[in-house]
Formats: C-alpha cells, sequence, structure tokens
C-alpha cells in the first residue's frame, strides 16, 4: 500500500510554473557540472539505463541525454513530471523517491542520479537506500544534497521570510551518507563540496574558484556531491 504523501513533501508541485523562477541558474548549473559530467561522463554512460530521482524540470535527464543515457525522468510533483515530459524527449513518470524498488524493482538501472531530493522526503537515508537497491551491480549513483552545518542557516532565512519555503528539509552530512552507501554495499568513488559560501552573494567566479580549489574545506561546503559503485 503507498504510503500518505504530505502536504510538505508537495510544496514544489504547488509552485508549478514558478518554480523555474525559485532556481538559482548558477547553483543548477554547477550540480550539473560535477554530477552528470565530473561524475558520471567519464565513466560511460552512453546506452546506459538511467534513473533522474528528484528530477524536478529535468535538467540533470537533459546533461545525460546528451551523453546518450536511456534516461528515466521520476519526481513525486507530477507537474513537474508533465513539464519534463513537454520538454525532453525521455520517459518521465512520477514515483516517490521511498519506494523505488517497488516501483521499478531491484537491479532495474545502470546509473542512478539525484540531486537535492533527499532532503525533501521523511527520511533521506532511506531514499538513499532505495537508489542502492533499483542499481545493478557494478552500476553508479551520484547525488548531492545540502550539508547539515548550514541547516540553522537556512532554517533562519526561512523564519524571516527570506526565501519562500514551507516544504522538508532534511540536511545531511558527508558521514551519514557514506554510512549508509556501505551499508548497502556501495564504494565511494568520490566526493566534494559545492558554495563555500552561498550562491545568493553573486561573486560566481570567487565560488566556482573555491569549488575547485578548496576541497580540503568540503565538508563545510552547502552541498555535498557524492558518486559511489556498487
Amino acid at each position: 500500500m503507498p504510503r500518505p504523501i504530505s502536504e510538505k513533501e508537495l510544496f514544489y508541485d504547488r509552485l508549478g510554473a514558478s518554480f523555474a523562477t525559485a532556481l538559482s541558474d548558477y547553483d543548477t548549473r554547477r550540480r550539473v557540472e560535477v554530477l552528470a559530467g565530473s561524475f558520471l561522463a567519464p565513466l560511460g554512460v552512453k546506452g546506459k539505463r538511467t534513473l533522474d530521482v528528484g528530477c524536478g524540470l529535468g535538467f540533470f535527464s537533459e546533461a545525460l541525454l546528451a551523453l546518450g543515457a536511456d534516461v528515466t525522468a521520476t519526481d513525486l510533483a507530477p507537474s513537474l513530471v508533465q513539464a519534463v515530459k513537454e520538454r525532453l524527449t525521455c520517459s518521465a513518470e512520477v514515483a516517490d523517491a521511498l519506494a523505488l524498488e517497488a516501483q521499478f524493482g531491484p537491479a532495474s538501472f545502470d546509473i542512478v542520479i539525484s540531486s537535492e531530493c533527499i532532503e525533501h522526503t521523511p527520511d533521506p537515508s532511506a531514499a538513499i537506500r532505495q537508489m542502492c537497491r533499483v542499481l545493478k551491480p557494478g552500476g553508479h549513483l551520484a547525488l548531492s544534497t545540502p550539508n547539515l552545518v548550514w541547516y540553522p542557516v537556512v532554517a533562519a532565512a526561512s523564519r524571516l521570510r527570506l526565501r519562500p519555503f514551507d516544504g522538508l528539509e532534511n540536511f545531511s552530512t558527508f558521514g551519514s551518507i557514506r554510512r549508509v552507501l556501505k551499508e548497502e554495499g556501495l564504494t565511494v568513488l568520490s566526493e566534494e563540496g559545492l558554495h563555500l559560501f552561498p550562491f545568493q552573494l553573486g561573486m560566481h567566479g570567487l565560488s566556482t574558484y573555491c569549488d575547485v580549489n578548496l576541497q580540503f574545506a568540503k565538508s563545510l561546503m552547502i552541498n555535498l556531491c557524492v558518486v559511489a559503485r556498487r
């Protein structure tokens, strides 16, 4: 039986067309560059069956389609899935990140990618486990999520109405992600942090410089990016 979905989980569905205006082009581009570009492209994605979990408007699906992947884009928000269907030539369907194995079956995909999704679920660790379980042996999982270190800042911005968000936010650490991946039998290949300071401040050139040259401080950066192999 499907679990009940809370209104907070459907925040982005309620945004509808205005979701695009809530995104940062710079932040999205940097996450695509790392997850699809730096992490997955060198591994070879052409012809690989790929699942995009929490696809949003499909930017990661689009990048992987351009590399020749066979992409299935999924999101909990029906309005976003419909937007992807209209924009991209790939399969797109509504799916719960906490019930991927039931929907797609175990060991169904060569690649799973998920960016800024697990924090919007009631249980980020359970969402990662589901991604691991639909991954074939030898397959790769690339994901990003906000850093728990920054949660107080983000929560304060929400309380002060500096950001229009009223959904779930459950942030993670590199350590918590590593533990789940290890328990599910995956080996971490690479970790990167993004944004040593909020991208909303501008200074994007400096931000990118910090991403490239200050990875010793990755555990302090706003977004955590991980790629692992089953």
